[in-house]
């Protein structure tokens, strides 16, 4: 999650070297002015170049500098009266030109990022930072295409109606108030956007080999069907020989109001897959003789969601052991009444997979414990998956 905050930044700042130049144009040369805003923004260039080891991105810089270098073409024709008078307005319309034409680059920029064989977080991060870019993009230059067609409807207004300083204010003054304004907005943005990333579940991405190759936002992964990979964890309660098995919530994106275990939960990114065990059975974990052992790991997908999914068992002793599950209201299952209800939609699709494996492992061991008990021969002996340290 810190690194796509760190890819959400300001790009608006990117206008500073053209904002510079309009203000300072109301009090030198258009020359001297230029000059000015072209050191700022080589000093930027390179102050960009250095941040952009921590991933801080300022793309805006890009069509700042292009624009600069197209009004040095004006210049360089000596169009002196022209420039006198108009240089802030011909600064917004080269802008607005660069600018579209950069949106036609859109869709090209991200299809040779997406084939490029960076790493998976960095291509995460750099797309992070170019759709906010192109995002920005779009904004400055309908804002700024809106200002100059309020200057051409205020030239054909009747010369009664025009005046020195409302012309001063719309050729002079109102292109740098819109570039603040521009900047100011995508500032209270990226506030509320990281606000609500805080609230945010970051899942991390695997691969076909399991290994994580980036992170992405639940609430993203969700509304694109089974297109990125997640790590999940299972825990199955066993008690006596039977399964405690509780309804899932109503909401539930997966199997809704299907019987399932108590305890499942998603691998945060950046925790263990142990971690996450012991934090998804909470109080049990606290118990000394009470130890989750990992039983089988698989890919479960359906038409919404892929996940590996990594399957724990929990065998219960004591009453006072299950009573700290009794409160997700379920019930205890024998096998023969699971093996009557398979398959006819009351469990879930992920029980479903990993019914057969705990029947003639975990819950054999039990059962075979509870008709032949002897002293050394528990299930802890029949099943000899290493513990959870």
């Amino acid at each position: 999650m810190n690194h796509i905050k760190k890819s959400i930044q300001n790009q608006a700042i990117g206008l500073f070297p053209l904002l510079l130049f309009m203000l300072l144009d109301n009090f030198f040369s258009y020359k001297l002015s230029f000059i000015i805003a072209v050191l700022i923004c080589m000093v930027s260039l390179l102050l960009y170049r250095v941040l952009s080891k921590d991933r801080v991105y300022q793309f805006l810089l890009l069509p700042a500098s292009a624009t600069l270098i197209l009004y040095a073409v004006f210049i360089f024709l000596r169009l002196d009266p022209v420039l006198f008078i108009y240089s802030p307005i011909i600064i917004e319309v080269l802008l607005v030109v660069v600018l579209a034409v950069i949106g036609f680059t859109k869709r090209m920029v991200l299809r040779s990022l997406r084939n490029s064989r960076s790493p998976g977080y960095k291509k995460t991060m750099m797309r992070t930072a170019l759709n906010e870019f192109y995002f920005l993009t779009q904004i400055i230059q309908s804002v700024y295409t809106l200002h100059l067609f309020m200057i051409l409807f205020y030239t054909m207004l009747p010369a009664e109606m025009q005046g020195e300083q409302i012309e001063r204010f719309l050729y002079r003054y109102l292109g740098m108030v819109l570039g603040v304004a521009v900047i100011a907005y995508e500032q209270i943005r990226i506030l509320m956007m990281q606000g609500s990333l805080k609230k945010e579940m970051w899942l991390p991405v695997l691969d076909d080999q399991g290994k994580v190759v980036g992170c992405m936002a639940r609430s993203v992964s969700r509304s694109a069907s089974k297109k990125y990979y997640h790590p999940v964890v299972r825990v199955a309660i066993v008690y006596k020989g039977m399964l405690y098995l509780v309804k899932r919530g109503r909401k539930d994106f997966i199997s809704p109001e299907m019987l399932d275990y108590p305890y499942r939960q998603y691998v945060i990114y950046r925790h263990s897959i142990e971690a996450t065990v012991k934090e998804a059975i909470g109080d049990l974990a606290e118990e000394k003789d009470v130890t989750p052992r990992f039983m089988i790991r698989y890919t479960y997908e359906n038409e919404k969601v892929k996940h590996q999914v990594s399957l724990f068992v929990v065998c219960l002793r004591t009453e006072e052991q299950f009573n700290k599950c009794r409160h997700f209201g379920g019930k205890l299952w024998t096998g023969k009444q699971i093996d009557e209800n398979l398959g006819k939609g009351v469990f879930s699709g992920y029980f479903e997979e990993e019914y057969p494996y705990l029947k003639n492992t975990v819950l054999f061991a039990e059962n075979f414990c509870a008709c032949n008990p002897s002293p050394g021969n528990s299930e802890s002996d029949l099943v000899t998956d290493s513990p959870i340290q």
